[in-house]
């Protein structure tokens, strides 16, 4: 029985086999389905044959722009101004910059400049006396005292403040010989006076480099300008 079992399932099989084979198309008249299609191998794509094209920018994009020497943006410049200078220091300086700068670039102008005040004691010559002095005004609170050495008809003088306005060190030197002091006075270290103050409006960098070159009076150099 199971021998004959074997040998149908044998026979079977191989007959399915002829079968999808298309061995038997001619004896049963029923064809197999198709496993292969002949045609699709013809539409494959072949990638050894593929070339590669760049791809054009769309034509309405503008190109980007490229950098140039007109695009780099300018110098940046800034106000100087030197001084100020009394009338013999104002005319050497503007004869050296108009020798160094274009004409038009920098201005010369003209401003007042106010007094200074001293509540003055002094002078005393005597250096223990000027030594003393020293030692009894600085027990006393709330003093501010400088010695002063310059110019020379206040020197070895002590100054108890300073002052742009007269009216003001004349109300100091009253509230100090409330206070005790008697020999104190107001005194002059320099009047009011007009001077002259050079100004350079645009100064570039490259500027800069030639007014660092410029001779001034000692003391003297370019700085930011003051607002005016």
């Amino acid at each position: 029985m199971l021998r004959s079992l074997v040998l149908v399932l044998l026979l079977v099989n191989a007959t399915f086999y002829a079968w999808t084979h298309g061995w038997l198309n001619s004896f049963i008249g029923v064809l197999p389905e198709a496993q292969h299609e002949p045609q699709r191998l013809s539409q494959q794509i072949h990638p050894d044959k593929l070339i590669l094209v760049p791809s054009e920018p769309d034509a309405g994009s503008a190109p980007s722009p490229v950098p140039s020497e007109a695009s780099a943006p300018p110098e940046q410049a800034v106000c100087l101004e030197a001084g100020p200078f009394d009338s013999n220091e104002s005319a050497q300086v503007n004869e050296a910059m108009r020798a160094q700068m274009p004409a038009g670039s920098w201005t010369s102008e003209q401003v007042s400049v106010p007094g200074e005040y001293l509540v003055y004691m002094g002078p005393y010559p005597d250096a223990t006396l000027y030594a003393r002095k020293v030692q009894e005004l600085k027990r006393m609170r709330n003093m501010n005292l400088e010695e002063i050495q310059t110019p020379a008809a206040l020197a070895h003088g002590l100054s108890l403040g300073r002052f742009n306005r007269q009216d003001e060190a004349v109300a100091a030197l009253e509230a100090w010989r409330a206070r005790g002091i008697r020999t104190a006075r107001v005194v002059t270290s320099r009047p009011p006076m007009e001077l002259q103050v050079v100004r350079v409006p645009l100064a570039t960098p490259k500027t800069q480099v030639t007014l660092g070159g410029i001779k001034l009076p000692a003391g003297k150099a370019f700085s930011a300008c003051h607002p005016q």
